[in-house]
């Protein structure tokens, strides 16, 4: 199904990484984790891969007003075309879509790994339970260049001192697979939920199972094209 809507926001939320809000139509439903087509009527820069792109969904399914969707500025005709789109100008989403589902119930401790836009389905997620009370630990290990690339780290930041069941972990390294055994050791029972980049997300795993986490434990996505 598509949907009809219109652009209410631009954001800058870290270095190179925009936001963008649209409206939420009436009868568009989703759940954490999954992600909607945005298209736009025509490009105003070319672009190979035509004129729309998956996003994750970046905002709460309990906000039924907006919807957010985040990513990096790669220089492509189709998002420089959405950079410059203005506010109030239709575009179309479909349905989401995706079985990347993050957990509703929560019975033992939770890992996530995200590597730069891959926060997108896990801040949906932050944003629904914030406020829930959890019985289980929740830690995000949050993987970026530098601070200043790092999109909602700051609202990260808040969350981790509001919630005593959430903590925040920044990595500003490049990933290998014996940081992640190392990790692994502190989080033997957990279940690892591991989204980024396709490379990101195959060094994770891989230093997952060095660090004896089965594969029944790990959840992935990855995400191309930055």
């Amino acid at each position: 199904m598509v949907f009809e809507t219109h652009i209410t926001a631009h954001k800058e939320v870290a270095k190179g990484t925009h936001e963008v809000t649209l409206g939420r139509p009436t009868s568009f439903v989703f759940k954490a984790g999954q992600y909607t087509q945005v298209a736009v009527p025509k490009l105003t820069h070319s672009d190979p891969k035509g004129r729309s792109r998956q996003f994750s969904i970046a905002s709460s399914p309990y906000d039924m007003d907006e919807i957010k969707v985040v990513f990096r500025n790669s220089g492509s005709g189709f998002k420089e075309t959405l950079l410059h789109t203005s506010i109030g100008a239709s575009v179309q989403i479909e349905q989401a879509a995706g079985s990347f589902l993050l957990p509703q119930k929560v019975t033992r401790p939770q890992v996530f790994v995200a590597g730069g836009v891959g926060i997108a389905p896990l801040m949906s997620y932050l944003h629904q339970r914030i406020d829930d009370v959890w019985e289980q630990p929740v830690t995000l290990l949050y993987g970026n260049q530098n601070p200043e690339s790092a999109a909602y780290l700051g609202e990260l930041q808040q969350m981790s001192k509001q919630h005593r069941q959430f903590s925040l972990d920044n990595i500003y390294k490049r990933p290998t697979p014996g940081l992640f055994a190392k990790l692994a050791e502190k989080h033997q029972v957990a279940v690892w939920w591991v989204v980024g980049p396709p490379g990101m997300v195959s060094v994770t795993v891989n230093g997952l199972h060095l660090g004896g986490i089965s594969a029944d434990k790990i959840m992935t996505e990855s995400f191309d094209g930055y």
